[in-house]
């Protein structure tokens, strides 16, 4: 036998595991993912000192299998031993530093008598004013806000729920997933978050298959709103409201350039994956579509375009409005009409922050055409 021979039967198990994930069969999955870690783990034998990366793709990989079989013992034994060897080069450390974490945390919440849906989200913020495990609080506590909203609209979305344009998810959905923050190892700044399981998981057997696809599908969701939100997201969300809903949320996650300048998701579990990638641009290319679609909406000759720059004071989107304090050109509350589009969980968050608001002047009024944080 040779690390080849090792490795190429871990990937096909592999493989075989994650088509039974997709099935719902999760007992069948974790079996396999355990054959295969088991394959993985003989072939980091067969390697020479001198193939590092080598080594490090390998036991990066070797690791998240044993986590994705809930074999957690053996994941932490393998990570340790690697990382006591120190023969891992850079990346591999940091990624199996990343899931011993994660391996640690979940050890703990099993203890405690809670499971989580398979999957674990690691969003990092970099460049800018971010330092190396540190933030300012308030553009970490929005983005975190913005993951939960997109999560909740996920699971909506994998239910074929009706599309929810006033209040917070209803009862069921959140007691179904219930989102959590976890610390993540430093490196600019960074933190992982978990979806729990159904507390009751008899109400939810009919859709097992969708429930494990919340992770996945969040990730979908994200990647297409990164690489293409003009057609690609349509491909993977092809109902129109939900796709807005995920444009207008992911475009508020994107960094603007002043504060930070990437935001990066992926599946911690899956190091092999790509990583979602926002960046200034990626604002840029999600503010064009939005405004395409803005521009469907009937307009008048009369219309003036109008960019209001000020502090959110209050909404209320059952009676159609919402209400900034501006500054310029003159201290002023300014309410703005039509605002109905506009969704809670976007709006929300933003109430006594600083937002830009996209509107049109029609008869001295104000009418709502986009929000979004002033960063």
């Amino acid at each position: 036998m040779s690390w080849s021979d090792h490795h190429t039967s871990s990937e096909k198990l592999a493989s075989e595991a994650q088509a039974s994930h997709r099935r719902g069969e999760r007992e069948v999955a974790e079996k396999l993912y355990s054959e295969a870690a088991e394959q993985e783990t003989k072939a980091l034998q067969y390697l020479p000192e001198d193939k590092q990366r080598t080594r490090g793709i390998t036991a990066v990989s070797a690791v998240a299998l044993w986590y994705k079989a809930r074999a957690f013992a053996r994941a932490e034994e393998v990570a340790l031993r690697e990382l006591a060897a120190g023969l891992l080069p850079g990346f591999a450390k940091r990624q199996v530093q990343e899931l011993l974490q994660i391996v640690w945390s979940v050890q703990s919440a099993d203890a405690a008598g809670v499971r989580f849906v398979p999957g674990d989200v690691l969003v990092s913020v970099k460049g800018g004013q971010i330092i190396h495990g540190g933030a300012p609080l308030d553009l970490i506590l929005h983005k975190v806000e913005g993951i939960q909203a997109t999560l909740f609209r996920t699971v909506e979305f994998l239910l074929n729920r009706p599309f929810r344009s006033r209040g917070a998810p209803v009862a069921d959905v959140q007691e179904m997933f219930r989102p959590w923050l976890f610390q993540a190892p430093a490196g600019s700044y960074q933190f992982a978050v978990r979806v729990q399981e159904p507390l009751q998981q008899g109400l939810w057997e009919a859709e097992r298959p969708t429930v494990e696809r919340v992770t996945a599908t969040f990730l979908r969701v994200l990647r297409a709103a990164a690489d293409d939100p003009s057609s690609g997201l349509s491909q993977v969300v092809e109902n129109a409201e939900y796709r807005g809903a995920f444009l207008t949320l992911t475009r508020n996650l994107a960094p603007t350039g002043k504060t930070f300048e990437r935001l990066e998701i992926r599946d911690a579990s899956s190091p092999s994956e790509p990583v979602v990638s926002f960046a200034a641009d990626s604002r840029k290319q999600l503010n064009a579509v939005l405004r395409e679609r803005r521009a469907k909406r009937e307009a008048r000759p009369a219309d003036e375009a109008a960019t209001l720059t000020g502090v959110l004071r209050a909404v209320h989107l059952d009676q159609d409005w919402l209400e900034v304090s501006v500054l310029k050109p003159q201290p002023a509350h300014i309410r703005i009409e039509d605002a109905g589009d506009a969704l809670d969980d976007v709006v929300g968050p933003m109430v006594n922050r600083r937002v830009v608001v996209e509107t049109v002047r029609r008869a001295g009024k104000f009418h709502y055409r986009d929000i979004e944080l002033d960063e």
